[in-house]
């Protein structure tokens, strides 16, 4: 099995899109941790003096992408935005996949009464445009960083479910897990050593799109002023404060964080149809 990792791992390599894709995630990743290393103002202190200045393509090095409305420095906002988008994304796909996983392998596993049940709380989740569902629960829960992480894993946790049980599916119905009941395996080894591995590639394959899409909401519900806070350095909330001035000549406000937005969104979707490429066996080559 691990060979054939390997050999999937191989095929990837093979693709140069995802690599080049996977070279920019990396590098975004390596901005946000070390953004506050890297950035040469306070992302949130004010200078109204110095408010809506153009960057480095007039002349400005202090601040080489410009400042905001509040004379905030863009450049400094961009990088911590990064950080706490990447936060929630990461957070987001870490609840997902834990919970999301564990109701997809308990449900198709078990079946019957226990299948059932699972699976219409799930539908009931599924039947809200995700976008809606996530609106509406971070604004019932109010403004923070934490209340928008908690919107955007329900919806994305009966995705999830949903996907792991088709793949549980398939491979409860193998040769060797019968072998391993025979042997007196019980039910949480023959899920955590057998299935939970075989569903693995898959598995990985879906959360990694579902990061992009987590980055993708994180700055829609920052755009709305929901779930953020309007000071927040996010990517969305400074393409919302900047877009009445885009039409008024200050379009670097709202330029360059739709740039990251697009960069990270775009490089982590390459990366997980790269992925899943390489790892469904299915896919024309």
């Amino acid at each position: 099995m691990q060979s054939e990792f390997l050999q999937k791992l191989t095929i990837f390599r093979k693709n140069r899109l995802a690599m080049v894709a996977l070279f920019v995630a990396i590098l975004l990743v390596v901005l946000a941790l070390f953004a506050s290393f890297i950035s040469p103002y306070d992302p949130v202190s004010t200078d109204l003096e110095n408010k809506l200045l153009p960057g480095f393509w007039a002349g400005n090095w202090d601040h080489p992408l410009g400042t905001d409305n509040l004379g905030r420095d863009l450049l400094s906002r961009i990088l911590h935005g990064g950080a706490i988008s990447l936060r929630v994304g990461y957070m987001v796909i870490a609840v997902t996949a834990f919970f999301g996983t564990l109701l997809g392998i308990v449900s198709a596993y078990y079946g019957g009464v226990v299948d059932i049940l699972i699976m219409r709380v799930i539908d009931v989740f599924l039947s809200f445009p995700p976008l809606l569902l996530a609106l509406a629960i971070a604004a019932s829960l109010g403004a923070g960083l934490e209340n928008a992480m908690f919107a955007i894993s329900l919806v994305y946790i009966p995705q999830m479910a949903r996907v792991v049980r088709g793949s549980v599916l398939k491979v409860k119905t193998n040769s060797f897990i019968e072998a391993s009941r025979a042997l007196a395996g019980g039910n949480m080894w023959i899920m955590g050593r057998h299935i939970l591995p075989n569903i693995f590639p898959s598995a990985l394959v879906y959360l990694t799109l579902l990061l992009a899409d987590a980055i993708l909401y994180t700055a829609s519900l920052g755009f709305l002023g929901i779930g953020i806070k309007p000071s927040t350095p996010e990517w969305g909330a400074m393409l919302s404060s900047g877009k009445e001035y885009l039409l008024m000549g200050q379009w670097w406000v709202t330029v360059f964080p739709g740039i990251m937005i697009v960069l990270a969104v775009l490089s982590f979707n390459l990366v997980g149809d790269g992925l899943r490429e390489a790892f469904d066996s299915k896919l024309k080559r």
